[in-house]
């Protein structure tokens, strides 16, 4: 409770210094600037490294990217890239962080992108859309809100911090946790004063030793030895200052005399007791007999069974034509691996918010509603079109069916144990308030509560 009690006041402190700050549009806009920008790239794809570094060494020779592109393509050891313009949600992570740093015109070294995936790149161009776009600029907007709301909450720290705080530096840079003189056990019982803080009590060199062993449990002797423990010191010490200036600025405010904190901790303190209440109640009573389990398990076979899977991989388009396209295409019997490295239009595998479809079993009950109505109906063999939530419209091609099969009990008897243990529990305690209702009478006057 005092732990909790702490936390709430700290951040209700935070929250009310920082309600009334507000950000302008120039501060939003260079946020939304790196939401919207698109590059515009001309690529080499490598299967060799090996291939990659000596193209690389002859762009460092002075040679130009576009007659290097051209001979490797002839050559048959790179393929080529030269897509439209395109947001950094469409780039692979590695490209996407490379990028941002170069100059239109430059030449990328090679980048790993995976195994047996190699790349150099030129910056053809970058550019900002003309229109903007209202729910990127509102969440550009939230988030710089954030970081500045985030800023003045740790200036506001560091503000108390001088206010209350004086540190003897000198003795804490000279705590050696990793050294055998005098060793963990003494600092966990020494008295020299770290800190100072105005109006409370000082904060000593026992009170961080034993704040870091909460934190390290059973591992002090393991860091000691990695020589991790000292790195930990700082950290630790910021966490003792930080709940000590600021529950005493919180006080100090009285927040907590306030209706809101005094109603947060109540309900805290109420969870508290009743989950209490519930362990040595209720719980020593519930026994669970391998009669109840076999005629639970009977009675909800469904939740225990194999579900229905399905294995496929998928395509993904920007465009619904581009979709369309290589749907026609299978149906007139193009291959499908063929098919995912000739496909125009298609989006990155790591571009945001596309679902994977790499052939990995899926449970047909955890797939979207439209995608599920989509499949309704599909072969092993068959193509399905189908629109997800992000906009994007996806090839799916189905290479497997595995029906639902039901598990026997002694596969899952430690689950239907764990279901039917929480039913009685839930039974149990509404069992225990209905007799409390006889001893503490209960009128509701409101109506309809549905």
């Amino acid at each position: 409770m005092e732990k909790y009690s702490e936390e709430i006041l700290m951040k209700f402190l935070l929250a009310e210094h920082v309600k009334d700050i507000h950000v302008t549009d120039e501060e939003v806009t260079d946020i939304y600037n790196n939401m919207v920008r698109e590059w515009k790239i001309k690529s080499l794809a490598f299967q060799r490294v090996n291939d990659a570094k000596k193209i690389e060494e002859e762009i460092k020779r002075g040679n130009t990217f576009n007659e290097i592109a051209k001979k490797a393509l002839e050559d048959g050891v790179a393929k080529g890239s030269d897509e439209g313009y395109l947001k950094d949600k469409d780039l692979k992570p590695a490209i996407a962080r490379l990028v941002s740093t170069m100059e239109v015109g430059s030449v990328s070294p090679v980048v790993e992108l995976g195994k047996m995936e190699f790349m150099i790149f030129r910056l053809e161009g970058m550019r900002f859309p003309d229109d903007r776009d209202p729910e990127v600029w509102e969440r550009a907007k939230k988030q710089a809100l954030k970081q500045k709301k985030t800023q003045a909450a740790k200036d506001y720290y560091l503000d108390l911090v001088e206010r209350f705080v004086n540190l003897n530096d000198e003795l804490f840079n000279s705590l050696d946790y990793e050294s055998k003189e005098p060793g963990f056990e003494r600092l966990l019982q020494d008295k020299r004063v770290i800190a100072e803080v105005s109006g409370e009590e000082p904060i000593t060199v026992g009170e961080l030793s034993r704040t870091m062993h909460k934190e390290l449990y059973h591992g002090v002797e393991r860091a000691i030895k990695n020589k991790s423990i000292n790195r930990r010191k700082s950290r630790t010490m910021e966490y003792i200052l930080q709940r000590r200036v600021l529950v005493k600025e919180a006080l100090n405010q009285s927040i907590d005399k306030s209706e809101v904190y005094m109603n947060r901790v109540k309900k805290y303190e109420n969870s508290i007791v009743f989950d209490t209440f519930v362990q040595k109640v209720i719980v020593p009573d519930i026994r669970l007999t391998g009669k109840e389990l076999k005629d639970y398990y009977k009675k909800n076979a469904d939740e225990f069974a194999y579900p229905e899977m399905i294995r496929m991989k998928g395509l993904t388009f920007r465009q619904r034509d581009d979709a369309a396209r290589a749907m026609d295409a299978l149906k007139k019997g193009a291959d499908f691996h063929w098919l995912s490295s000739h496909a125009g239009g298609q989006l990155g595998k790591d571009a945001e918010g596309v679902s994977k479809f790499d052939g990995k079993p899926l449970s047909v009950r955890s797939l979207p509603e439209e995608a599920r109505k989509s499949l309704s109906g599909a072969k092993a063999g068959e193509s399905r079109l189908y629109e997800g939530p992000q906009g994007y419209y996806y090839v799916l091609y189905v290479l497997q069916l595995i029906p639902a099969k039901q598990q026997p009990l002694e596969a899952v008897r430690d689950e239907v144990a764990q279901k039917l243990y929480s039913d009685k529990i839930k039974n149990a305690v509404e069992a225990y308030a209905g007799k409390l209702r006889e001893y503490y009478p209960v009128k509701i006057f409101a109506k309809d509560l549905r």
